[in-house]
């Protein structure tokens, strides 16, 4: 953990105040994932955040949701919650409980169980996407890293938490394409022979054309959505990318 992460200030009263409700519930409250990863490029300009709560995501979207005069839609069958806020700032945040994930086979949608930060964090697809920032006054701004993204991005490096990444969800390969493409990140080595190995395995066929749409309309978002798409081709061969095109 180091000393402190650099909030964006518009958004410190906002993280403020939910690190103080996540407190009185005793539910510890951390902003996690890419918000995290863009502040520590210094891109600060974020409508979208995620928390993750060591305790009840939902009953601290909820009180957060009063306690901001914002309003709460509750996903209660993934255990989440959404807080829309206009005031100090325009904010969409995305409550969830810390959990672990298990894949019953390669490919399949995860098995969800209630899990530790540090479990939260593992479960994620890249290190410099496995990191959080502490939101309880005490140690608001810390930054929680205990896969060392923070040094990924300083190097420039994209890299899997663990061996298996790739199999457990293959879509990783379409998000990881898209990753380096935006932040110009090198694919860490170990990382690059996992993926050619899930590639060889057929990995990319085991996602159904819906999630193969979602990601590759995600690229095409981007701000250089046809560079993303030829990186993508260079990075799957043209036979696998015509085949996910055609999906």
């Amino acid at each position: 953990m180091s000393d402190s992460t650099p909030v964006p200030k518009r958004l410190r009263p906002t993280l403020h105040a939910i690190g103080r409700v996540a407190e009185s519930l005793r539910a510890p409250a951390y902003a996690v994932g890419g918000c995290v990863r863009d502040w520590l490029l210094g891109l600060n300009a974020i409508e979208d955040l995620d928390v993750t709560v060591e305790g009840s995501g939902i009953d601290v979207a909820g009180a957060a949701a009063r306690a901001l005069g914002g309003t709460v839609a509750v996903h209660q069958q993934f255990g989440t919650a959404t807080v829309g806020l206009t005031q100090p700032v325009a904010l969409r945040v995305d409550f969830a409980t810390c959990r672990n994930e298990t894949y019953a086979k390669p490919g399949a949608y995860p098995r969800v169980a209630p899990g530790t930060l540090e479990e939260d964090l593992f479960r994620r697809d890249f290190a410099i996407n496995a990191m959080a920032v502490a939101l309880s006054p005490a140690r608001f701004g810390q930054l929680v890293d205990p896969f060392h993204g923070a040094e990924d991005l300083a190097r420039k490096r994209l890299r899997i938490l663990h061996a298996r990444s790739f199999l457990d969800d293959p879509s990783r390969i379409l998000r990881g394409a898209r990753l380096a493409h935006r932040f110009g990140l090198t694919w860490d080595p170990q990382t690059s022979r996992a993926l050619q190995q899930a590639l060889a395995s057929g990995a990319l066929g085991w996602l159904n054309a819906g999630r193969v749409r979602k990601e590759l309309a995600r690229m095409r978002q981007e701000p250089d959505g046809p560079g993303c798409l030829r990186a993508l081709r260079v990075l799957v061969g043209e036979a696998r990318f015509q085949e996910l095109a055609r999906g």
